[in-house]
């Protein structure tokens, strides 16, 4: 089982932050619905034996015949949640008027139940076969968006918008690298750690306002990073997908996305042109923009 994985490769071994065995499992979650009979008593011996809480991620949407949002329930160039011809060419109300440093933005759904679930659990319990099962739903998605713009997945780099060094040994995880890795295994995409993170102090609880000032100059290009891509390949990648879990107001995208751009233009051949995307496993729906990120 996953979770057995997880506490087996972590004895024997320095771990940071500490944690008891029960600090593998994500919080608890509905009781997961059962398909066949057999699926009923595996289900029973792995719960009431072997400590699992739930199903991962990705074999949860299976069973459930759950899938992301379509593109017509959210806006492509902003994400934000949409009605029946409430976009178009240039976007919905919401962006249209807005200049903004991506061409491109997808999600799995709106940050409400389980994927916000298997979220926080990622990102404040470190529980890494849910960010798997994220990641590998997220690759999916990617793949099967490039196949309709007739981009080749060779031609695309995903990008996970980076946890500062000091925020990755307080939480023991870098949550976004979790998704991102899982979502190349799934969408055949190569990861590039083309921008770094500068410190900056927590979002939660900040307004939209003081979210944009705290994310302002948050990320720079990583030079080395770009060079490297160029170098191997004389055609840089078309598109360059910056990941993440949780849009919020669109702050940190707005600055990742800025900051990739910079090094772009910077680091890139005379005449070769780029397209970038931002890509979320949620974003956050009315009252929760201004309360978590």
């Amino acid at each position: 089982m996953p979770e057995l994985n997880e506490l087996k490769q972590s004895q024997g071994r320095f771990v940071w932050p500490p944690r008891t065995d029960t600090a593998l499992r994500p919080p608890p979650l509905a009781p997961e619905p059962h398909t066949t009979a057999l699926g009923t008593l595996l289900d029973s011996v792995e719960l009431d034996l072997l400590g699992r809480e739930s199903l991962a991620f990705d074999e949860w949407a299976k069973r459930n015949n759950w899938q992301p949002d379509t593109r017509e329930q959210y806006c492509w160039r902003c994400a934000g949640s949409v009605g029946p011809h409430e976009q178009d060419g240039e976007g919905c109300a919401s962006c249209r008027t807005r200049k903004l440093p991506w061409d491109r933005a997808l999600r799995l759904g709106g940050y409400q139940g389980r994927l916000r679930s298997e979220t926080l659990a990622l990102k404040f319990h470190a529980w890494r076969p849910g960010g798997r099962g994220l990641g590998q739903v997220m690759g999916n998605l990617i793949r099967a968006q490039l196949t309709e713009s007739q981009i080749p997945t060779d031609r695309a780099l995903l990008v996970p918008i980076p946890t500062h060094p000091w925020r990755r040994i307080r939480r023991g995880i870098d949550h976004t690298m979790v998704i991102t890795q899982a979502a190349s295994a799934s969408s055949g995409c190569a990861i590039s750690g083309a921008i770094r993170a500068r410190y900056r102090p927590e979002q939660v609880g900040l307004t939209a306002t003081a979210r944009a000032k705290n994310m302002k100059d948050a990320f720079r290009a990583c030079p080395r990073a770009l060079a490297r891509v160029h170098r191997l390949d004389d055609q840089s990648p078309r598109v360059w997908i910056l990941i993440d879990d949780v849009r919020t107001t669109g702050a940190t995208f707005y600055a990742g996305a800025k900051a990739l751009r910079r090094g772009l233009r910077d680091s890139a051949p005379k005449g070769q042109t780029h397209s970038i995307w931002v890509c979320s496993v949620g974003v956050a729906l009315g009252r929760e923009r201004r309360n978590r990120d």
